[in-house]
């Protein structure tokens, strides 16, 4: 399967602008806090919750994951005139339908699956959020938000099913709709501690040192490109355990391989942030204690990219990369 990436690359080049327009452009409620254009997203079992409607600027996504799984929520921003509902009847359906044959081993059907994604989605920008986060832990990530109809997804999977997938033909997957709107939040960008730069030729690069405390971390994206599982680059940060299998971890983070992405996952996430475009910087929080760690990107082959790396967290300054 390690193979099936590339063939996917070369096989169906009418996705490669799927998931990175790499354009300067950036259910029940819980609360908006107006003060600090902080949004509270929740997950709780195989359904994300929010607020429908937020002001432009600024934004801070807070992801509280209450469920028994690993989540995150990706940002994408929709084409005008597309909302949840043709995600939902579109383009859902149509990676399940793919993976399903992944998984059964029919490459070539899975590739012609692929292929009838509607033309619209080439056009959603991914727009970070909070990246992967451990059962019963909280995810922030801040971008800047141009107004305009935005998706919040978790892809990740259980049993071989998408969570964005519907479980019922009257439910949505795990997903949740939010409009941005003209007016804007006086909420500021966010002082960092470490800055990573992102790239598809040198991939994670980190400026400074991270020590246990509390950490904001922003990450430049000085590229953009589609990788071979027709998604861009994003970064993650790990704990590690002192069995990790680092070359397992980079497997699952594959969703295109059968174990990847799928609960339970084989380590502790402790947040990042999802793809965004070239030239963006978004941030990201975490609360960190002494141990190893280690940085990782969604992609296939992420060690050969340069985006699996491992460090050390010191109580110390003298804290190692």
């Amino acid at each position: 399967m390690r193979s099936v990436a590339t063939w996917m690359l070369l096989a169906v080049p009418t996705l490669a602008a799927i998931g990175c327009e790499a354009t300067a452009d950036t259910a029940s409620e819980t609360a908006l806090d107006e003060t600090s254009s902080v949004v509270e997203v929740t997950a709780t079992g195989l359904e994300l919750t929010g607020p429908s409607e937020i002001p432009s600027g600024w934004t801070t996504l807070r992801l509280n994951n209450e469920s028994e799984m690993t989540h995150f929520a990706v940002l994408e921003r929709l084409p005008d005139s597309i909302g949840i509902e043709h995600q939902q009847a579109e383009v859902a359906p149509v990676f399940q339908a793919g993976m399903d044959l992944l998984n059964a081993g029919q490459v070539d059907a899975a590739m012609a699956k692929f292929g009838e994604l509607p033309a619209w989605y080439g056009k959603v920008v991914f727009m970070g959020g909070p990246g992967l986060i451990a059962a019963g832990e909280t995810a922030e990530s801040t971008v800047y938000l141009e107004p305009g109809t935005y998706l919040l997804e978790c892809y990740v999977k259980t049993a071989g099913r998408f969570h964005s997938a519907r479980p019922a033909p009257d439910m949505y997957g795990m997903v949740h709709e939010i409009t941005v709107t003209d007016e804007r939040s006086e909420a500021t960008e966010p002082e960092s501690t470490i800055d990573i730069t992102l790239s598809s030729t040198r991939g994670i690069e980190t400026d400074g040192n991270l020590v246990a405390g509390p950490q904001t971390i922003a990450v430049h994206f000085e590229d953009q490109v589609v990788h071979e599982h027709f998604l861009g680059h994003d970064v993650h940060l790990v704990r590690l355990a002192e069995d990790t299998d680092l070359e397992e971890l980079e497997i699952w983070m594959d969703w295109t391989q059968p174990t990847g992405l799928t609960t339970p996952a084989p380590v502790e996430f402790v947040g990042g942030i999802q793809e965004m475009p070239a030239g963006s910087t978004g941030y990201f929080t975490a609360v960190l204690e002494p141990g190893r760690y280690a940085w990782i990107s969604e992609v296939p082959n992420a060690g050969d990219k340069g985006m699996l790396k491992s460090f050390t967290v010191s109580a110390a300054e003298d804290a190692t990369n």
